[in-house]
């Protein structure tokens, strides 16, 4: 059976095939040789072994309300002229920077149903709210729910800042509005957490929240994650809030990994609301990448996203007249 394929070679991925598999990963501060590089993703493999074991589609989705930030005019809503695009535009992103994070047809079973069909019984995480609405349907959610439990937060950050003692944030990954990040791509236990959670979670959250305007057919099945980061905001010497912008994907999701009351200020900001959407730790904000937001500014504490850009597969065409006619809203 293919499924089986595909389960035992997620399964048996060791800490030197992830090093082999990174040769096109952008520099990062400090350069460490080849073989200290695989000798220090063997110890993080050892030190978060907790968090291969999750994933399940089930697993602690706590009910846990998100609120909006009640502060008006944000000090943002003065610099909404921003038309820059923070990183590759459309079409640039015709194919992911992750080909190597599973899609449901690389779970597909032999008798040809896929991981969806058991996904639409058990995921219990479409509680939402919508806002900024555009024709039969709204450009930004922000779920109720938690769709990463408090305890996979909690591993994927203590993941970040491990590897950040080693290597340091990067700085400069991206063109026009850089964030201070760690690519998906260096947190081995992490990224091994998202290939069935992409699947499972994430990808039907979003063809639910933005089936009006999706292509009909197999399109909403062809959503695939471009880029992901792990972003810090640090209201003591780090970078604390990023300008208005836009991103050059067709939709973003960035998922809250810790609590809203290690910091003061956060969310993300709208300038179709004129203020910021707040979520807390394990709960997610997706909108249409087209729409300026921005990281509203932190005024103490530490606040960690998980970033990621998704694109539509084989939709260029789409993807760009998409793009262009949500880009005042």
């Amino acid at each position: 059976m293919r499924m089986t394929k595909l389960t035992l070679l997620v399964a048996q991925i060791t800490p030197k095939q992830i090093c082999e598999t990174k040769g096109n990963i952008s520099p990062i501060r400090r350069k460490e040789s080849p073989r200290r590089n695989c000798e220090r993703k063997e110890r993080i493999m050892k030190l978060f072994p907790a968090l291969l074991q999750l994933g399940s589609t089930t697993a602690f989705l706590v009910s846990r309300g998100a609120t909006i930030s009640s502060s008006s005019h944000s000090s943002m809503s003065q610099t909404t002229t921003a038309l820059k695009v923070s990183e590759l535009h459309i079409p640039g992103y015709r194919e992911s920077k992750m080909p190597f994070i599973l899609t449901e047809e690389d779970m597909s079973s032999s008798d040809g149903s896929t991981i969806v069909a058991i996904q639409e019984q058990t995921y219990t995480c479409q509680d939402y709210e919508s806002q900024i609405p555009y024709k039969s349907g709204h450009l930004l959610h922000k779920t109720k729910n938690q769709v990463f439990s408090t305890q996979e937060c909690q591993y994927i950050v203590q993941e970040a800042e491990y590897i950040a003692d080693q290597m340091g944030w990067t700085t400069n990954r991206h063109g026009n509005y850089p964030t201070t990040d760690i690519p998906l791509v260096e947190l081995p236990n992490t990224l091994r957490f998202l290939k069935r959670t992409l699947v499972e979670r994430v990808y039907p959250l979003l063809r639910t929240q933005f089936q009006e305007f999706l292509p009909p057919g197999d399109a909403p099945f062809k959503l695939r994650v471009a880029d992901g980061f792990l972003v810090k905001y640090d209201a003591e010497g780090g970078q604390s809030e990023l300008k208005p912008h836009r991103d050059g994907s067709v939709l973003s999701f960035n998922i809250a990994l810790n609590p809203a009351h290690e910091f003061e200020g956060g969310g993300t900001w709208f300038n179709s609301l004129n203020d910021a959407v707040k979520i807390d730790e394990g709960q997610m904000v997706s909108h249409a990448s087209g729409v300026l937001h921005g990281g509203h500014a932190i005024t103490s504490g530490k606040r960690y996203i998980l970033v990621a850009f998704v694109i539509l597969e084989g939709y260029d065409a789409w993807s760009m007249r998409f793009y262009n006619s949500i880009r005042d809203k």
